[in-house]
């Protein structure tokens, strides 16, 4: 079992942005927004609500158990839940007594999932037992790793309940409740979450560390430019496991406000709750978002609310949506740019033209950069570098992997390519990594490359993204006209279901060509299969074996 401490950090605030630390922790701020208006509506859940005064108390109860369960300070609990209360209340109760919470997407695989908890080494796993996974699922992970004293269940299940190692969390709610977590000095720069960095691969998971007031700190400062937006509830239709899920959550803290919660999506589900609830804010990726302004085209997709903005990140936005956005709600539509290393790094504003992802959050800085490090001028494509006093503390036990993350002079090297404006605008302009955006969850072509090589017949291959007006891209496996013309999409998705590999791992397109471009030194040239790509007619339509899950 490995704990997580300051000792673990490989990075300070940057000196010139340190003074925008607020000294938050997260139970602090918790305790501010229950104490502000206790009798208010604090979260809804489905057809379910909590006031601040019971949702406070729900969180000592999980704090005590947990506690009793033997989560000390700087343990990690890793939580595979859908947007519900019970993940709320656990990253509040897991804070609480000084531990850490290590969010896990809801679809991740169960191999994805081994090789995080194996980085990680938590001492708590909580699952669900709603949908495709019930108590059975907690026995290959009591097996397979070796920290876990046990795994709690949410919600309803079967056989496995009363197993040795695995308990009900409405039981240890309920066991619990009255009583109040023994005190933990809980400080501001302690760790709070380990975020999995987007893109990280299976074989080598890369944890980001967050501190309380690092991340929070971060928060705020959003939270504080939008305050009057915030004077009606959040609805939170994004993923709580992303950064950007999880800081609505934070936000409509620091704001006092109530947050709604969208379990799994559905347009309709969606238009429901929004019309009984009235949000003032939206949380929602933009594959959700074009599923939105498509249901609002119906004859009767009338919103039937408006709210005072929605927030979008994880994906390119199309200008074409952000409009169809704002006509279709009568709001605007403030568009983020973040990552797990940073938080929210900039955002638009209103006025800021479309296509553009803002300026910096306050207290943070931006720059372009050129292939040698130098700053590029207005208007030239570079690489975006970034800093702040929300960066992340470092990857979690990977100095070498943190040092080569950061310029010598303590920048962010992102990967992604941008142009900054003499106004201080920045536009996106692709990537300059191999990485491929499937709705905001991002993953290494060379990892899926890797497992098809182990597919007789397909020769040489190549996976890339390729641009689609729902998900940001969508995963293309390119073969040559070497591969058995027998293997198509069917049995590509059969070989890595069979690997445990990720449903927004699998290729969505399979497209041949007479050769893979390659460079001068034998390497697979990405730009140049892309513009291939690009221009490739005869091109099949994509084949989509199933909705990208969220």
């Amino acid at each position: 079992m490995v704990s997580v401490h300051t000792d673990d950090y490989a990075i300070d605030p940057p000196a010139d942005t340190a003074g925008v630390l607020g000294g938050f922790t997260l139970p602090e701020v918790f305790e501010a927004a229950a104490a502000a208006s206790p009798d208010a509506v604090a979260v809804v859940d489905r057809d379910r609500s909590w006031t601040w005064r019971q949702w406070r108390a729900e969180v000592d109860a999980l704090a005590r158990g947990l506690q009793e369960s033997g989560v000390t300070p700087g343990d990690v609990v890793a939580v595979r839940l859908p947007n519900c209360w019970e993940f709320e209340t656990l990253h509040l109760a897991v804070a609480a007594v000084g531990a850490v919470l290590l969010p896990v997407h809801q679809g991740t695989s169960d191999t994805d999932t081994l090789a995080l908890l194996a980085r990680a080494e938590p001492v708590v796993l909580v699952l669900s037992a709603a949908g495709s996974e019930d108590a059975e699922a907690a026995r290959p992970f009591l097996r397979d790793v070796a920290s876990l004293r046990s795994v709690l269940v949410a919600g309803a299940f079967g056989t496995a309940a009363g197993e040795p190692g695995i308990t009900p969390l409405d039981g240890l709610l309920a066991t619990w409740a009255g009583c109040a977590p023994r005190p933990v000095d809980v400080t501001p720069e302690m760790p709070l979450v380990l975020v999995p960095s987007s893109g990280t691969t299976s074989a080598r998971p890369k944890l980001c560390v967050h501190s309380h007031d690092g991340l929070l700190s971060n928060t705020a400062a959003v939270a504080a430019e939008g305050s009057d937006a915030f004077r009606r509830p959040v609805l939170t239709a994004c993923p709580l496991t992303h950064l950007f899920g999880l800081q609505s959550m934070h936000t409509a803290l620091f704001a006092a406000c109530g947050q709604v919660l969208l379990t799994g999506w559905d347009p309709d589900r969606f238009l429901e709750l929004a019309r009984r609830h009235d949000p003032g804010v939206v949380f929602a990726v933009p594959a959700q978002l074009h599923d939105l302004v498509a249901r609002l085209a119906a004859p009767d997709g009338a919103a039937g609310f408006r709210p005072h903005e929605v927030r979008t990140a994880g994906a390119p936005v199309p200008p074409a949506l952000a409009g169809d956005v704002e006509a279709a709600l009568g709001c605007g539509l403030a568009v983020v740019w973040g990552m797990s290393e940073a938080g929210t790094g900039t955002f638009s504003r209103v006025g800021d033209p479309v296509g553009s992802v803002g300026r910096p959050v306050n207290g943070s800085r931006v720059r372009v950069v050129d292939e040698h490090g130098a700053e590029c001028p207005a208007g030239d494509t570079g690489e975006l570098q970034f800093r702040g006093p929300g960066l992340f503390r470092g990857y979690f036990r990977e100095p070498e992997l943190t040092r080569s993350a950061l310029t010598e002079d303590g920048w962010l090297r992102t990967g992604d390519l941008a142009v900054l404006g003499a106004d201080g605008l920045v536009f996106l302009h692709g990537r300059a990594t191999e990485l491929i955006n499937v709705s905001g969850r991002k993953f290494s072509a060379t990892e899926v490359q890797g497992l098809l090589a182990g597919l007789t017949g397909l020769g040489p291959l190549a996976v890339v993204g390729t641009p689609d007006t729902r998900l940001g891209e969508c995963p293309c496996l390119v073969v040559t006209d070497r591969a058995d013309p027998a293997i198509g999409l069917t049995e590509v998705t059969a070989f890595l279901h069979g690997l445990g590999v990720a449903d927004h791992k699998i290729p969505l397109e399979l497209v041949s060509v007479r050769a893979l471009p390659l460079t001068p030194a034998g390497k697979l040239d990405r730009r140049a299969l892309e513009r291939l790509l690009a221009g490739n007619e005869a091109a099949p339509a994509p084949v989509r074996p199933g909705a990208a899950s969220f």
